[in-house]
């Protein structure tokens, strides 16, 4: 009974540290007025937000959509590590599990910049160092040759796939990099109602993941094979079997068989627009995890939904910088934001 009480103390005190950090977000009504601005006058509107401290500290060395990429980047980084840091026991534990896919994000993109020449400091604007390893670790990692990369990550899941650096595809690597990351979630926790809960997160969003992908290259009439290789397995809904047979459908077929999935739930039909595809499924997701979260107040799924809300502020706002900046019309930048 005590330690029920502790637990629930503990997801209380993690759930309204988060609601406060969800209270600081920005809300539908200013992506309208930002959409209407020019960029110079987004990164001053920033200026006056929780983006301040790293765009004042980058901008002495940056500037147009590096500055705002890396301050947004950087701001991401350390709102995660603050969750993390002030989380403790499951709610410490699941978080953790959950951030190191950041690793397997910074690894990537380092190894990327490096196979292109990519500038070091170029290659580091692109990490988000909310993982186990710190931003010290990765800016390590970005002056060592290739096997001295591979080399690091000896005795983790990790290295057998990083080993294929230089012999295998390095989009096929990735694959396998996060194959590996949802894996070890899905088959490694203990039973338990709050590992359930987030397994089933876990799952839900392998879904989507894997929904955005099959869809993507079924548009691209990509083979049934070439497509099956890059699901990942352990979807909640979308098991291997069923997305074996949805990947051998054509489209026509193929979009009517997923009336009745959960992330179809609202839609009526779905054109070949990327765009639209990856901002439906997206704000699917988000009002679903919305109310999963409703339902259980105390527990990581509040405090995951806030997780997912800051990433899609982030990604929106790279979007408004960068349409901004190459000039395109704001009807089109507008699609591609996810504003719920």
């Amino acid at each position: 009974m005590v330690l029920m009480k502790t637990e629930k103390a503990a997801w209380a005190y993690l759930v309204a540290r988060t609601k406060v950090m969800k209270s600081k977000l920005l809300k539908p009504d200013e992506f309208k007025k930002l959409i209407n601005m020019d960029f110079n006058e987004i990164v001053r509107y920033l200026e006056e937000t929780e983006y301040k401290k790293e765009i004042d500290e980058l901008a002495y060395k940056y500037t147009g959509p590096r500055l705002l990429d890396y301050a947004l980047y950087l701001n991401l980084a350390k709102t995660y590590r603050k969750i993390a840091s002030v989380s403790f026991g499951i709610a410490k534990d699941l978080i953790t599990l959950y951030l190191r896919r950041w690793d397997v994000w910074n690894v990537i993109n380092i190894i990327r910049g490096k196979i292109s020449n990519t500038p070091p400091d170029v290659i580091e604007e692109t990490l988000i160092p909310a993982g186990e390893r710190d931003l010290d670790f990765y800016k390590g990692l970005i002056v060592k040759e290739l096997d001295e990369i591979v080399k690091e990550f000896e005795g983790t899941p990790y290295h057998t796939a990083l080993s294929k650096v230089g012999s295998a595809n390095l989009s096929e690597i990735e694959d396998e990099l996060y194959k590996i990351y949802y894996r070890d979630i899905v088959t490694g926790l203990t039973p338990s109602f709050e590992n359930k809960l987030f397994v089933d997160f876990i799952r839900m969003e392998i879904d989507i993941k894997n929904i955005k992908s099959l869809l993507r290259m079924k548009i691209e009439e990509v083979s049934t094979d070439e497509i099956l290789k890059h699901m990942i397995p352990y979807g909640y809904e979308l098991t291997e079997d069923e997305i074996r047979k949805l990947a051998a459908m054509p489209w026509e077929e193929l979009t009517k068989s997923l009336e009745g999935y959960w992330f179809w739930r609202g839609i009526e039909s779905i054109d070949r627009d990327l765009a639209s595809i990856e901002v439906n499924f997206d704000k699917i997701w988000i009002q679903t995890i919305a109310k999963r979260a409703s339902n259980y107040p105390l527990s990581i799924l509040p405090v995951l939904q806030y997780m997912i809300l800051k990433k899609v502020e982030v990604d929106n706002l790279r979007i408004l910088g960068w349409g901004k900046w190459l000039g395109m019309p704001n009807e089109e930048i507008e699609k591609q934001l996810v504003i719920v």
